[in-house]
């Protein structure tokens, strides 16, 4: 898996307004945690970022090899971004959440889902609805798939994948429960409101030409 190179800066000023002066600058804010460290709070550049955040946002898990400067104690070593967030309107990054690693430890991720190639039953009328975008694994950093891609090429009108039936190998565990549904070759259900509403329409047009009839007679 590749390793990605990043430097960072320990953010010692943690008020608000540091915070928005340094987002007008260009930098974000974060902080990089692990299970036996105390949170250690950073800011970097944004566009020293952007490649490792675009594929954070496809969901694709990268090795990065963290330097913080004027850190109070050593704080350096192997992360994986683990969530960002956006702002709700411009969608610019303000803040990313590190996580420490170990590669002889195993981490849990979410790991993006492809469907791959065209179900046969879409020629039937069939509408392919994918339920499940990301699949939650445990392995080792070394073992993240950059994506776990699952052939629906032999889904019918009707047929559906389920985790269970996702077939990974055997040093990573999938977390999820196995009925849950991935994706579907659904089936366009059919209105039958019309055709009702035609019949109840034949029905009052016959009652009203045997009201007719009567009043005739």
């Amino acid at each position: 898996m590749e390793t990605l190179k990043l430097e960072a800066k320990y953010r010692s000023d943690q008020t608000k307004r540091h915070r928005n002066e340094i987002r007008k600058q260009g930098y974000v804010t974060g902080s990089v945690f692990g299970r036996d460290s105390e949170p250690v709070p950073i800011e970097l550049k944004l566009e020293d970022f952007a490649q490792q955040a675009k594929q954070a946002e496809a969901g694709i898990k990268t090795l990065i090899e963290m330097k913080i400067l004027d850190a109070p104690q050593q704080a350096d070593g192997l992360v994986v971004l683990k969530k960002f967030d956006k702002h709700p309107l411009t969608r610019k990054v303000l803040d990313m959440q590190f996580q420490r690693i170990n590669l002889k430890e195993k981490i849990s991720v979410y790991v993006p889902i492809v469907l791959v190639g065209e179900a046969v039953g879409l020629a039937d009328g069939g509408i392919m609805d994918q339920t499940l975008d990301e699949l939650y694994v445990s392995c080792l950093p070394t073992d993240i798939p950059p994506r776990i891609e699952i052939d629906v090429t032999h889904l019918g009108a009707g047929e559906h994948i389920r985790v269970e039936d996702i077939q990974l190998s055997e040093d990573i565990t999938i977390l999820p429960d196995p009925d849950t549904l991935v994706c579907s070759c659904a089936v366009p259900t059919v209105h039958a409101e019309p055709a009702i509403e035609e019949e109840e329409a034949e029905e009052h047009a016959a009652e009203a030409k045997a009201e007719a009839t009567t009043e005739s007679e």
